[in-house]
């Protein structure tokens, strides 16, 4: 690394958010008595950032396998399997940093590491919210079954996880301080593991989500699935938040970080234009998906790339360009017009066509992140004298 960048680097300092709901009331010290009791000194945080992140992988895992269409068709246990695996990834993401600061392991690698864990587990969020609460890829039981609006509520909660993800994330780079909202993601991730229990143990399983719900009350004529509902009011809610912390931020008169360079200390707007557009990309994609999981999964990746993009700009390189990868788009956009497996009979693709399709576009979009994260991570650890593997302590000098 150059000596430029690895003054930025060794400059970089981390400002904690402000405390959620759940945080404030019990979850921060649930975190803190687990590291204590639990887990050795010798164990680097971000191995807990990266068991917790298979975790929550696996989870993802399990319910494209058995809920392809997200409407909440998989069984009991597979259900229970996601609410651990979903509770692990919490409680590791949380304990992570107190480890850190017990062992004095606190770095901008850890951060980044954090990042692009989170980042991956946002868009994993989107899809689970989809399926627990019953609306499905197809809405059409919602909005009528010839409806052209029948993929939208689906397509709006995964963009919508994204995004809020991605303009939290620009406010965190601009100002140097991620927003927080007293209800956010802490909560969204316990609700969403207590519905999955909930439908893995009540007899009505996701049925009692898609039950009608009048909204009178509220000048709606026309009733609504309670499920949709839920996620309506959530989702208005965090939008609300996440537009507000963004009109702050571009109305702001205070000094941007020091750690951007010129061209981005003019103002957040070109920021937010080069993520967005590259979130239209990954939306179109979703939306003319013909396999929905394997675009999904595609998706989630180049997101996740495009964010460690952005940890770039934050901690290490002042002038950070681009901020999307034109490959991981072309993967994504190509994912789109891969046909199911099941759908080979009326086109002219084969079965193993198909799957080389999928191999090969899941391959290419995970060398695309795992490069970009190697390279960040090679340099921090080179200007911070870290060991190579960010997932062992450096040794303490006798």
């Amino acid at each position: 690394a150059s000596p430029g960048r690895c003054t930025q680097v060794r400059s970089y300092k981390y400002t904690s958010p402000d405390d959620t709901l759940l945080e404030s009331l019990f979850l921060h010290r649930f975190w803190a008595c687990l590291v204590r009791r639990c887990i050795p000194e010798w164990v680097a945080p971000n191995l807990l950032t990266f068991v917790g992140l298979l975790h929550a992988l696996a989870a993802y895992a399990l319910l494209l396998v058995h809920s392809p269409d997200l409407n909440g068709t998989a069984p009991g246990w597979v259900y229970v399997a996601c609410a651990w695996c979903l509770f692990v990834y919490q409680t590791m993401d949380g304990m992570d940093g107190k480890q850190a600061r017990r062992v004095g392991a606190g770095s901008a690698l850890g951060e980044v590491v954090d990042h692009g864990s989170d980042a991956i587990v946002s868009c994993i969020y989107g899809v689970f919210l989809v399926d627990v609460f019953g609306i499905g890829l197809d809405a059409g039981w919602m909005l009528g079954s010839q409806s052209v609006y029948a993929k939208w509520p689906a397509l709006f909660l995964t963009t919508y996880s994204r995004v809020a993800f991605a303009m939290d994330s620009v406010v965190a780079v601009y100002t140097g301080k991620l927003p927080v909202a007293r209800l956010d993601a802490q909560e969204l991730q316990v609700v969403i593991q207590l519905v999955l229990l909930w439908n893995a143990f009540n007899t009505e399983g996701v049925s009692y989500w898609k039950q009608m719900v009048s909204l009178k009350v509220f000048g709606v004529e026309n009733p609504m699935p309670l499920g949709a509902v839920i996620v309506t009011f959530g989702a208005g809610a965090g939008l609300f938040s996440r537009l507000k912390s963004t009109r702050a931020t571009l109305l702001s008169s205070a000094p941007p970080s020091p750690h951007l360079g010129p061209a981005y200390a003019k103002g957040p707007l070109m920021i937010y234009a080069k993520v967005l557009s590259f979130e239209c990309v990954l939306t179109a994609s979703l939306a003319y998906a013909k396999q929905f999981p394997l675009v999904s999964l595609i998706t989630t990746v180049a997101f996740g790339e495009c964010m460690i993009r952005v940890m770039h700009l934050r901690v290490s390189d002042r002038e950070f360009n681009p901020l999307s990868s034109m490959y991981c788009a072309a993967y994504v956009a190509a994912a789109a017009f891969v046909p199911g497996v099941a759908d080979t009979k009326i086109t002219k693709w084969t079965p193993l066509g198909v799957s080389a399709a999928q191999t090969s576009l899941v391959l290419a979009v995970l060398w695309e992140y795992l490069g970009l994260f190697a390279a960040l991570a090679q340099q921090l650890t080179g200007c911070l004298g870290l060991p190579a593997n960010p997932f062992v302590l450096r040794r303490k000098q006798n």
